[in-house]
């Protein structure tokens, strides 16, 4: 009997999980999921036998992750799979009765946002022998552990076979949502702090506080003019991009102030930057392109980046700007 599912994944695997008499294997590459990570435990105190193998990375683990040291001691038998040997399979085996096979991590992240789905296997003996013996072979080609030395967070990269600080960031603000915890999110925020999508999640989910600018952002032009680039009144965190080109011919840099202020006169603005970009290539008048990238995160820092579309050349400039900011009560 085969049976396939697509939504309400971790609800399936719980109630499989929950079946179990006498032994469960699992084999998933990433497992940050509480519940399920519970249920694995409550069978150890049933006397079940009950193995896991993850990959040893900072996904997995790291000090604020499941607790798996406490899997060890209460008589688990754990593997980590190392870059030698990185195990990316799915599955689990269930009394040897029924497997439990997909796209699926045992994640937040799998449950809350990636389409996934499993297959759910039983009386299908030849099926189960098979992932039977891979398990066991999986089992060689790893390490048992007894003792875990938890990686830091200076070590998020080192293990990383995928990108996984923006996986893991969103993973957490999942975590937070689903298990009411809003004291993980700033991790989140820190391990990646360029993610304007991993801020604006949590803003979403109303894991933070609000916050709006009190006045427009903006950076000066030719002859006084002046350019807003981030509207008085914008939600944080914010990402915009704008377009720009070159006002007279053979242009070599372009600098400019940047100020707040609604105005359309830049002077009239309050400045409290520059931003000069140098090595523009010689061209007619508003034939070279320069591209502003501006940010603004949750932490009220303004990143502002200005890049020749023509030679890659960039400018940046960074400033704190939580005095322009103001809550949003709700």
């Amino acid at each position: 009997m085969i049976k396939v599912y697509f939504d309400g994944i971790r609800k399936q695997i719980l109630e499989e999980l929950d079946a179990a008499t006498q032994k469960i294997s699992v084999a998933v590459y990433w497992f940050t999921n509480e519940a399920l990570f519970g249920k694995l435990m409550n069978k150890l105190d049933l006397g079940l036998s009950v193995e896991v193998i993850i990959h040893n990375d900072y996904i997995n683990n790291r000090e604020s992750g499941l607790p798996f040291q406490e899997f060890i001691d209460k008589g688990g038998k754990f593997y980590f799979s190392s870059s030698a040997h990185p195990m990316y399979n799915k599955f689990c085996i269930i009394d040897n009765k029924a497997v439990i096979n997909g796209s699926y991590n045992w994640t937040y992240y799998a449950e809350d946002k990636n389409r996934e789905n499993i297959l759910i296997i039983k009386d299908e003996q030849h099926v189960l022998e098979s992932f039977g013996l891979e398990f066991e072979r999986l089992k060689s080609l790893t390490n048992l552990v007894d003792d875990i030395r938890v990686l830091t967070k200076f070590e998020v990269d080192e293990f990383n076979q995928l990108k996984a600080r923006d996986y893991l960031a969103n993973d957490i603000i999942y975590r937070a949502k689903e298990t009411g915890r809003n004291d993980i999110v700033d991790e989140a925020f820190q391990l990646a702090p360029g993610n304007i999508e991993v801020q604006q999640r949590a803003v979403d989910l109303s894991l933070t506080k609000k916050w709006r600018l009190k006045h427009s952002i903006g950076t000066s032009l030719m002859h006084n003019g002046y350019l807003i680039i981030v509207p008085k009144g914008k939600m944080l965190p914010f990402s915009n991009v704008k377009i720009v080109q070159t006002v007279s011919d053979n242009q070599r840099s372009s600098a400019a102030t940047i100020h707040y202020g609604e105005n359309t006169k830049a002077s009239l603005n309050k400045q409290f930057a520059e931003i000069d970009l140098t090595g523009l290539p010689p061209k007619p008048a508003g034939e070279a392109k320069i591209k502003y990238t501006v940010t603004v995160d949750i932490y009220g820092v303004l990143r502002i980046e200005k890049m020749s579309l023509d030679n890659g050349r960039c400018a940046p400039v960074t400033k704190k700007i939580t005095c322009l900011l103001e809550e949003v009560l709700e």
